[in-house]
């Protein structure tokens, strides 16, 4: 199958719907993603929130066409620009990953080979999807390195990987990620091992590239204080579904799921100096053995009886919910 036709400014570059990916074990099935629906339109950042083992990374990889056995991806559809990428010959994805779609991994070393230079990498990337001349191919990756902050880039393309820090290295990748000026990226957390000076300005490096471009852009993280500068919606995850989601001044100034809230009122911002931290009791559940209904009422101080069904998702000014027992739009947070 040919790769997904160009489409319309107005469609989304990516439509995820009712997503799901299992993972067989010995003790039972694990749903690492359960029924996971968003978009994301041209030039627009979502944020992908959720605490460890909330199923962030594995919608990533689903998408990316990444889940190896003993994990499926046994339901629903992953629309790039109107083609489902479920349904693309193992060929045809290796022509769209790398080029129109492009994953940055949190640890460095997933993208790069510690056997070969940093030129010979970067020039690949683009001449496995491009006809352009090694010259050509030499400047795009000296200009990428340069882009990401890296000093030097004419030496630095000569260097081994085991020769960069490992936020240099995590910059190399990024780079790597914005050769080919994808459609769509998908952050897993890259900027967690860079500096706050380096991360400041990879982040406007990526706002700058999808306002530009109109490239997508889905940033996975548990750090809200990024998401909060950074995103333009948000999606917040736990045990493999979404509860929340809508742009970031209403998820962040009003959440509505008592997870959000949770979420939020943790924040080390939000604590008065001197007093113990607030945190969210008890632990995420095991996705091999969730409770019935709402995953979080084992920890929600809001759950009654109703909570033991599968609550569904509420849409109210633009702002989804799965919950019984919102929180109130006029409760402020504290």
């Amino acid at each position: 199958m040919s790769t997904p036709p160009l489409s319309h400014p107005l469609q989304p570059t990516l439509e995820v719907r009712n997503l799901t990916t299992q993972f067989t074990a010995r003790a039972g099935i694990a749903t690492a993603v359960n029924d996971v629906s968003f978009s994301v339109l041209p030039g627009q950042i979502m944020g992908l929130v959720g605490e460890s083992g909330s199923g962030k990374s594995m919608t990533g990889y689903s998408i990316m066409g990444l889940i190896d056995p003993p994990g499926k991806v046994t339901a629903g559809q992953v629309l790039f620009k109107g083609a489902d990428l479920r349904t693309l010959s193992p060929s045809a994805m290796r022509a769209v990953r790398g080029d129109r779609i492009a994953m940055i991994f949190q640890d460095p070393m997933m993208t790069l080979n510690p056997v070969l230079r940093i030129d010979t990498q970067m020039m690949e990337a683009v001449l496995a999807h491009h006809r352009v001349s090694r010259e050509t191919a030499r400047a795009m990756s000296r200009d990428a390195l340069a882009r990401v902050g890296i000093p030097s880039p004419d030496e630095r393309l000569l260097a081994y990987p085991h020769q960069f820090s490992g936020g240099m290295r995590q910059r190399v990748a990024i780079a790597i990620a914005l050769l080919n000026k994808p459609d769509l990226i998908i952050c897993d957390e890259p900027t967690t091992a860079l500096d706050v000076t380096i991360q400041g300005q990879i982040l406007f490096e990526m706002q700058k590239l999808c306002r530009e471009s109109g490239t997508a852009l889905i940033w996975i993280t548990h750090d809200l204080s990024v998401v909060a500068g950074l995103a333009d919606t948000v999606c917040v995850m736990y045990a493999g579904k979404i509860v929340e989601s809508g742009s970031v001044q209403q998820v962040l100034e009003h959440p509505r799921h008592p997870y959000t809230f949770g979420l939020i009122g943790s924040a080390p911002s939000r604590n008065p100096r001197g007093q113990p931290l607030r945190q969210i009791s008890g632990m995420t559940p095991s996705l091999l053995n969730l409770p019935s209904g709402c995953a979080f009422r084992a920890r929600c101080d809001r759950a009654s009886d109703v909570c033991s069904t599968p609550p569904p998702m509420q849409l109210v000014d633009g702002q989804a919910f799965r919950c019984f027992h919102p929180v109130a739009a006029d409760e402020v947070m504290a």
